[in-house]
């Protein structure tokens, strides 16, 4: 963990620390995204892929739009590829800062995709992940769209953008993509004199939030949203991290300790969905008991065992939250301790808990965006030189009850997103140390209270077993969750199952069925293990 009183540097400086956190405050937020939207396009009842729309108009003449609300910065054709259709790439200014993007192919499927942002956005237009999801889009036809919310983190790292400036923070709240999409459907119906049948909404992590708070705010902006690992309770996730970040502290644990770990989970709860896979489909069934189960330290420390304070450290981070003596916020579930794929730009495979919870140099991601958040947008002054370890678990959680309704995305009343039509799939990996599950399913179940059995009519949730954060881990991550959300809104066939995929060595070793919540995946008995077609989908 990070030592000393060097945590009270700057954002800034945290960013010059490691690979890592550079992810973390120049952009490299645009990783936090599946990634796989479109894999399932030739199988989808829908074709989208049909773009038989044309422009109406030069991409020049998008020059001269301008309104009271946005203005065309610049507007340029870009003659395309073997791989990339023709199009125009407006860029555009929503006062005071937002920048946005709308890319336009000059042969329209007449839908608009919008994805979403990662970490504290900020990122750059052209930051290549973001051009890699704008081509995607754009080879099916859509017309692209994204956003910075208001702020360039090169200049403005993690949640530095927000020191006493409240405007900049609802932009990155929820200002900025309702009114990013409401720039582009208008630039779209002045280029092709028609509006859009449909507008999707993309996005992971932050994404994620944006994309319930569109559905909460302003429930007439998408006719679709694809909600990954959403930080719906962007506050809770924070006193989280102080949480793990305090019991880490006190006893620290090395990387090293890792593969001991996980094989002890893995030993006890692997087979308890039935199925020893090396997958736990629902940690919540396991009962692992770090002082139980654990092999002790009777001599000198090693990687293969664990001291008394270690195991501590263990119950807390399992355990969860405890404030005024009560459970505040759930505990890391069981299963990302296991070495598999990472979420983000790199192949080297890693425990789920790298990064996240653990590193070799300086603070976990965890601390990295709590901290930043606790001095930048926590508390009604603003105070750069705050340092998280003064957090306290009593008496603090109340002074930052404001911010919430700004930022937590945990309006359960989605009445008017309903009674428009619109369709929503969640998704959440069972091991994501970014973000904790539980708060997906507890947000669901409450929206569910809320609307009963109707909750399935348009809005449903899908847990997949071993995945990081958005993407990677040790199941299947390669999900396109937008081509059946597209088939939903458009030819009302709801999701009964998504196949997911795991690639090793660039060839899929892996397919299984995510089933609609409460549902599991069950093998039935025949046929191998790695084959969805072998599954069905079951209340457990």
């Amino acid at each position: 963990m990070w030592e000393g009183n060097a945590m009270t540097r700057s954002n800034a400086g945290l960013c010059t620390l490691a690979a890592s956190l550079l992810i973390l405050c120049t952009g490299g937020g645009a990783w936090a995204e599946n990634g796989f939207s479109f894999l399932d396009a030739d199988k989808s009842a829908v074709n989208y892929r049909h773009a038989s729309t044309q422009a109406q108009t030069s991409c020049a003449e998008l020059r001269r739009l301008a309104s009271v609300s946005f203005i065309v910065l610049s507007a340029e054709e870009n003659a395309g590829s073997k791989d990339l259709p023709p199009f125009c790439r407006v860029v555009g200014m929503i006062p005071p800062e937002i920048r946005f993007e709308v890319a336009l192919p000059l042969s329209w499927n007449r839908r608009i995709y919008m994805r979403g942002n990662g970490g504290y956005a900020g990122e750059l237009l052209e930051a290549p992940p973001r051009v890699v999801q704008r081509d995607a889009a754009l080879r099916y036809g859509f017309v692209a769209v994204q956003t910075n919310t208001g702020h360039d983190a090169t200049a403005e790292p993690l949640a530095s953008f927000a020191y006493n400036n409240v405007q900049k923070e609802i932009d990155y709240a929820f200002r900025a993509v309702h009114m990013t999409v409401t720039a582009a459907k208008a630039i779209a119906g002045h280029f092709y004199d028609r509006p859009p049948a449909f507008s999707y909404w993309d996005g992971c992590s932050t994404g994620g939030r944006q994309g319930l708070m569109s559905m909460q705010r302003y429930p007439g902006d998408f006719d679709g949203v694809l909600v990954g690992a959403p930080v719906l309770n962007f506050v809770d996730t924070v006193i989280w991290g102080v949480w793990n970040a305090r019991a880490l502290e006190r006893n620290p644990i090395g990387l090293d300790k890792m593969p001991a770990l996980a094989d002890a989970i893995y030993r006890k709860c692997d087979a308890k969905d039935g199925l020893a896979d090396g997958i736990i489909d629902d940690p919540r069934q396991c009962d692992f008991d770090p002082a139980v189960d654990l092999p002790k330290c009777t001599g000198a420390e090693g990687p293969d065992c664990f001291t008394p304070g270690q195991v501590e450290t263990l119950k807390a981070i399992y355990g969860g939250v405890v404030s005024d003596g009560k459970p505040y916020f759930p505990g890391q579930p069981l299963g990302a301790e296991k070495i598999g794929t990472p979420p983000f730009g790199t192949t080297t495979p890693e425990s789920g808990w790298a990064g996240w919870l653990l590193t070799t140099q300086g603070p976990n991601r965890q601390i990295a965006y709590g901290e930043s958040f606790l001095r930048y947008m926590a508390f009604p002054r603003d105070d750069p030189n705050y340092d998280w370890r003064t957090f306290n678990m009593e008496k603090d959680v109340g002074r930052i009850e404001a911010v919430r309704g700004m930022l937590n995305a945990t309006n359960i009343d989605l009445t008017e997103f309903k009674r428009r039509g619109g369709k929503a799939l969640m998704y959440f990996g069972w091991a994501d140390t970014a973000l904790n599950p539980l708060m997906g399913i507890d947000y669901y179940q409450r929206v569910t209270e809320r609307f009963g059995a109707e909750t399935r009519d348009f809005f449903r949730l899908f847990m997949v077993p071993g995945m990081f954060h958005c993407r990677g881990g040790v199941g299947v991550d390669r999900i396109d969750g937008l081509t059946p959300l597209i088939n939903w809104v458009e030819n009302g066939v709801a999701p009964e199952r998504i196949v997911g995929s795991r690639m090793e060595g660039g060839k899929v070793v892996r397919t299984r069925p995510l089933c609609p919540y409460p549902q599991v995946a069950k093998h039935n008995g025949n046929g191998s293990i790695d084959d969805a077609a072998n599954f069905i989908c079951a209340v457990p």
